[in-house]
């Protein structure tokens, strides 16, 4: 009978021991393809979290993922992770509100019509993919920078931003220069809640302003003239942008100056110091509208939280928890 009890005993904790070295190959295989590659669980997902089918560019395929999947991915490719918890998390609201405004208004990418939007940031928002950040950062800077950027978006979870109870077009920057601009000055629409503000909370990017010169055979080039004939600042818009430019008997929007010559932003003075080159003071990086991540950084700095950064730069909105 003891010899039965012992065999029955062995079997038993073969049988464990069994189970804990399956449980332990679980752990070991599936933690780190989890927290390194992102691993898509169906079990962890929540049903209410919206879908979005995104383009990836770099490797011209279509990724299907949560909404707050995608957007740790646009936090992480579109503000410096060394930014303040608080403008990341005023960053994360306006990357999901720009993403659930195409989702819900079926916005389609014009090459693409299967996805709603693309990793190629001039179409829309950045995004990276944790694999890639993993390679940037390195192990150690991976897991710490992946923490903050998943508490900012964590901690705004399903916060979108509304006016009228739609929400709105939630277009940021990097740099005012000193102010931000109102959405007709930079595209066709007069939105109500993209006004221009006064932005003294950026000083601190290192492109508030700067200084460029472009050799006169390449400005030629560009602009489509022959001389510097009556170069001058026709008209500027409230904000300090340029409306009109005038050279060579043409005139240009600041915009249209921006994109032949690729300036920061359409806020620029112009002098010919000499007949070689022309010398732009440009203040600012990007179209000037809407939210100014170094803005919200530098608000963030003075102690400002998320609301009180969105709803500074994008005027008379609601901010609403919506699953």
């Amino acid at each position: 009978m003891s010899g039965l009890r012992s065999k029955r005993r062995r079997r038993r904790f073969n049988f464990i021991y069994i189970k804990l070295l399956f449980l332990l190959l679980i752990i070991m295989i599936g933690l780190p393809l989890l927290l390194v590659k992102g691993l898509d669980c169906p079990w962890f997902k929540d049903d209410k979290t919206p879908i979005v089918h995104v383009w990836q560019e770099d490797l011209s395929q279509l990724m299907k993922m949560t909404l707050e999947e995608y957007i740790k991915g646009v936090v992480a490719a579109e503000m410096p992770v060394s930014f303040e918890i608080e403008a990341l998390k005023a960053q994360a609201v306006a990357a999901r509100t720009y993403a659930y405004r195409r989702i819900v208004n079926n916005e389609r990418i014009a090459d693409h019509p299967e996805a709603h939007l693309s990793t190629d940031y001039r179409s829309g928002q950045a995004w990276i993919s944790w694999e890639s950040l993993a390679d940037r950062w390195g192990l150690v800077a991976y897991y710490r920078n992946k923490k903050k950027i998943s508490q900012a978006v964590d901690e705004t979870r399903g916060v979108v931003a509304l006016f009228q109870d739609e929400p709105i077009l939630a277009v940021y920057h990097s740099t005012s220069g000193g102010r931000t601009e109102s959405s007709e000055h930079y595209w066709t629409s007069s939105l109500p809640y993209l006004r221009s503000v006064s932005d003294p909370y950026g000083q601190h990017s290192p492109w508030t302003h700067s200084q460029i010169t472009v050799p006169s055979h390449v400005f030629f080039q560009a602009m489509d003239v022959s001389s510097f004939d009556g170069l001058q600042v026709v008209e500027r818009y409230p904000s300090g942008r340029v409306k009109i430019l005038e050279v060579g008997g043409k005139w240009f929007s600041g915009r249209e100056v921006r994109q032949r010559l690729g300036l920061r932003s359409t806020w620029f003075t112009v002098e010919i110091p000499h007949t070689n080159s022309v010398e732009l003071g440009v203040w600012g990086y990007g179209h000037g509208v809407g939210m100014s991540q170094y803005g919200a950084d530098g608000m963030a700095k003075q102690g400002y939280d998320y609301k009180q950064i969105l709803k500074y730069y994008y005027q008379g909105i609601t901010l609403k928890k919506i699953y």
